[in-house]
């Protein structure tokens, strides 16, 4: 099955390409020079969403959830698909699966109920509300699918409540994938606003070592990126790495990225083999989702700490 690139790659969502993890978010935006501000202007920007951090706080809850949604879709792809085609071809089917519905509902319901979400980004909002209305009737239509193959109750009616659920299961996940899709790219969208946002905040606190970490991630995933173009140039593909390459000297060694510089090797030499037709589109995608793990535990402050 065909997913945008953009589903395969991992974004982290409170790792470091946007802060600490959570146990570490409280301090870790902003200066020093904001602790002067008059509260009632400090509040007044909050609650309007315009500091970094209420975006941060207001995008986390999505990515969250197209995280999860997107790594399932991905890992297991190689079920899905064979099932989804199964079904269109109204094959006699004695096993189903199917995406995590259920999941994906959950984390969005709780996405769209957690205060420090709402209003901030109306079109992820409303594109998340789209997705909802849809899996309101697909994802307990997914779990009724799945209890009744798990269990063979094809065996006792002769298939007949499989094919009705199947007939309702593909309108609705016709509808749902384009509705997801556009929710997942307003998500992509704002998230790349809210590390432009981040780097911006980087350089006006003096902290180059966090932004030269935050702009070698960013161009790291636009290189990531052209794995969507149907012919990679190979020039330009090249030139970013130049520009990765050169940063990479910028970001101290830490232990929290004992890993990290490796891990961006690896990707590099796994994406050059790809675009050299040596390697597996899938391999890269792996590689990348390693590169962004390597940082998972980073604290964005310990870059700048004074020895």
């Amino acid at each position: 099955m065909f997913h945008p690139m953009r589903r395969t790659l991992s974004i982290l969502a409170i790792g470091g390409l946007l802060c600490a993890p959570a146990v570490l978010l409280t301090g870790c935006f902003g200066s020093d020079e904001s602790k002067g501000e008059d509260p009632t202007a400090a509040m007044g920007a909050l609650l309007a969403g315009n500091t970094t951090e209420d975006k941060v706080d207001a995008i986390s809850p999505y990515l969250d959830a197209t995280n999860d949604y997107n790594r399932h879709i991905v890992t297991f792809d190689y079920a899905l698909t064979p099932s989804l085609e199964d079904m269109r071809s109204g094959k006699r089917m004695t096993y189903v699966s199917l995406p995590h519905f259920s999941e994906l509902k959950k984390t969005l319901e709780e996405a769209r109920a957690n205060p420090k979400t709402a209003g901030v980004y109306k079109d992820i909002d409303a594109e998340a509300d789209a997705v909802l209305a849809i899996l309101k009737d697909l994802a307990p239509l997914s779990e009724k699918m799945e209890s009744y193959y798990s269990s063979k109750g094809y065996l006792a009616d002769d298939y007949a409540a499989g094919t009705q659920m199947i007939a309702q299961y593909l309108p609705l996940y016709d509808a749902f994938e384009p509705a997801y899709d556009k929710f997942d790219a307003a998500v992509t969208t704002h998230f790349k606003e809210v590390q432009l946002a981040r780097l911006e905040d980087m350089r006006k606190e003096g902290r180059v070592n966090a932004e030269a970490f935050l702009e070698l991630n960013m161009k790291v995933r636009e290189l990531a990126d052209m794995l969507d173009q149907e012919q990679i140039d190979n020039a330009a593909a090249e030139a970013k790495i130049a520009e990765i390459n050169a940063l990479v000297p910028k970001v101290p060694d830490i232990p929290s990225l004992a890993t990290y510089k490796s891990s961006l090797n690896r990707f590099i030499g796994t994406f050059r083999s790809y675009v050299a037709g040596q390697e597996d589109g899938n391999e890269v995608v792996d590689d990348f989702n390693d590169f962004v793990r390597s940082s998972s535990n980073l604290d964005l402050a310990e870059l700048d700490k004074k020895k």
